[in-house]
């Protein structure tokens, strides 16, 4: 099972480069690409968008829900829920909930945090995911990151979250171990960065594959920040694209909601956190 998702968050985060005039255009040129390619190859993707952006850029998520994707949540400003108290979580997940259903009249099913920040710290997050009618989560990120990651999540498949009563169907990231670290080798940084044969090992080696993209991991032309992160969040993006084409050309992939439905979640394993 490959599984294909799009983090959806640069027209909100892009405004922060106000002389960047010309990133809207870029970024409607990609996502019309992406929506190309995934029709021409028949594969329906989740798209994980923010509440703003369903609210300042209706068109975007229509498209996307026009071209047959599912339409999921990211948060609604994608802020890190290791910054909200429970009841400032409950605001943002509400409000960003709403601004996508009232675009798409369709139900939001799933959900995943921004830098899949639910860590041990704010496991009260699925209380309030389950609260208001998300059926499964793909937050979960099993191993140590510099902005959130489950350490001791014990699995890497889907799985049922267990807490305070309540249960979650999950959808964590698979993670390779290169070099005695633990990486999440099919989305964002890492997927730039490793040669295309080794991703194609590992996703031919397991029977699960949860890949996550952004447009910019493919905006060649977007202003680059000079920060202590500048390798990690630009390395690879020239040859991105390729590397996408040819991946989704090697391997079939469906949406989380569709796998979702061909889950057996009575066999999966079950973790207490």
């Amino acid at each position: 099972m490959n599984i294909i998702s799009i983090d959806l968050e640069e027209w909100f985060t892009y405004e922060n480069l106000s002389d960047d005039k010309n990133s809207e255009k870029r970024l409607e040129d990609y996502l019309d690409l992406i929506l190309g390619l995934l029709s021409d190859k028949i594969i329906s993707a989740t798209f994980f968008v923010l509440g703003s952006i369903a609210r300042s850029h209706p068109d975007i998520i229509t498209k996307i829900a026009n071209a047959g994707h599912e339409v999921a949540c990211h948060s609604d400003v994608h802020k890190w829920l290791t910054d909200f108290s429970p009841n400032q979580f409950e605001e943002d997940t509400k409000r960003a909930i709403s601004s996508i259903e009232n675009v798409t009249g369709k139900k939001v099913k799933s959900y995943r945090a921004p830098a899949f920040s639910i860590t041990p710290s704010n496991k009260w997050a699925f209380e309030i995911l389950k609260q208001h009618g998300i059926e499964y989560d793909c937050s979960i990120f099993p191993a140590g990151r510099d902005f959130g990651g489950f350490e001791n999540y014990e699995k890497d498949v889907p799985s049922i979250v267990s807490y305070n009563g309540i249960e979650m169907k999950e959808l964590p990231m698979g993670i390779a171990t290169i070099l005695n670290k633990k990486i999440a080798y099919s989305g964002g940084g890492y997927f730039r960065l490793l040669p295309y044969r080794t991703i194609k090992k590992i996703i031919s080696s397991r029977d699960y594959n949860m890949t996550y993209f952004h447009l910019r991991d493919f905006d060649v032309q977007q202003k680059r920040k000079m920060n202590l992160r500048y390798f990690k969040n630009y390395y690879g993006i020239n040859g991105a694209m390729d590397k996408f084409k040819i991946l989704i050309n090697d391997f079939e992939f469906i949406n989380v909601e569709n796998a979702a439905r061909i889950i057996d979640w009575d066999t999966v394993p079950v973790v207490e956190i």
